[in-house]
């Protein structure tokens, strides 16, 4: 038997697979770096170099996972760093009011200009957190020692409480809606600027989705909000068990969803839809010794060249209103 030559290339299927991922990783890479970035340029240089020395295989799942990993990573750096510098305006805010209330005084002038400097070099939430217990600090000192200003330092402290709860909220804010367990109305936003940006770069097609479930008002004042929440989170799940792992649902509001479907064509996309419609019509809901059943309507739209955020957005809704006026429970594609 021939052994096999050491030292011998490895086999091209191999080959391109690797190089594949290793693109991959390398696109994801690239995203949230400036364009001016140096590094940024010297990861094109070498995609170009892999393009050019090795045949390159088609995406596997593999690949894909790894895609939406850069994605939803991009995405919560985002919204957290947008959530951060909220809540820093909002801290820098409550010192310049106390800073307005106090006469210029020793310690306590010193520790409020520490408290700008802390605030305006965080990196996080937990640094302005730090910030804010140093603050609540700094106003139990004046407290004890300005006993003629109680008024004033009651309406700081009603201030800092506010900030503290709002602080609390913000750590606890996430990209997920509370009641379905599915993202939310901010994660779709962050998501759809992304979206359409990447395609007018790569020119890959998605589609989104806008769901509506029907006569849901009048099923809410019949059985009550108790079994119309239960019916939300019973069409999210069922929503998210349909569509493919690449795909993304959203609770937009009320009773409103939205789903983005990933490099789809138009007949794959109205099949996907369709298959959505048909098992929120096949399930039900218990209520008591009651079987409920409710439908969806869905209007649906292939990103275009022209389409911006909105636009696209309003394609779907105006044929989601298009399969309301034909009857409800069916699904309209805006081609």
């Amino acid at each position: 038997m021939a052994k096999k030559k050491e030292g011998a290339p490895p086999p091209a299927e191999f080959t391109g697979r690797i190089a594949r991922l290793l693109l991959t990783f390398i696109e994801g890479a690239t995203k949230p770096l400036p364009e001016d970035d140096k590094l940024r340029k010297q990861l094109y240089e070498m995609a170009a170099v892999v393009r050019k020395g090795v045949r390159v295989t088609p995406a596997t799942e593999l690949d894909k996972t790894v895609e939406e990993y850069f994605d939803r990573m991009i995405l919560e750096q985002n919204f957290a760093r947008n959530g951060r510098d909220m809540v820093k305006t909002m801290v820098l805010e409550v010192i310049d009011t106390t800073k307005s209330m106090m006469s210029s005084s020793g310690s306590f002038d010193e520790g409020i200009s520490k408290c700008t400097d802390k605030i305006q070099e965080a990196e996080s939430i937990d640094d302005i957190i730090e910030v804010k217990d140093f603050l609540v600090g700094e106003m139990h000192k004046v407290r004890e020692h300005f006993h003629g200003m109680n008024e004033e330092l009651e309406k700081h402290r009603v201030a800092t409480d506010t900030l503290s709860k709002k602080l609390e909220e913000s750590e606890a804010k996430a990209l997920v809606d509370s009641l379905t367990n599915v993202l939310n109305r901010n994660a779709y936003n962050l998501k759809i600027t992304q979206l359409v940006h990447e395609f007018k770069r790569y020119k890959e097609k998605w589609a989104l989705l806008v769901l509506d479930i029907d006569h849901f008002k009048k099923f809410n004042d019949k059985y009550g909000h108790k079994t119309g929440d239960q019916v939300l989170k019973s069409v999210a799940g069922t929503v998210t068990n349909t569509i493919r792992m690449s795909d993304s649902v959203f609770r937009y509001g009320g009773e409103e969803f939205v789903v983005i479907l990933s490099r789809i064509d138009d007949q794959s996309a109205s099949r996907l839809a369709e298959k959505i419609r048909q098992e929120i019509e096949r399930d039900y809901y218990v209520d008591g010794d009651k079987k409920l059943k409710v439908t969806i309507s869905i209007g649906a739209a292939i990103i275009s060249e022209n389409d911006t955020e909105s636009s696209l957005f309003e394609r779907a809704d105006k044929a989601l209103y298009q399969a309301k006026e034909n009857g409800r429970n069916r699904v309209v594609l805006d081609i």
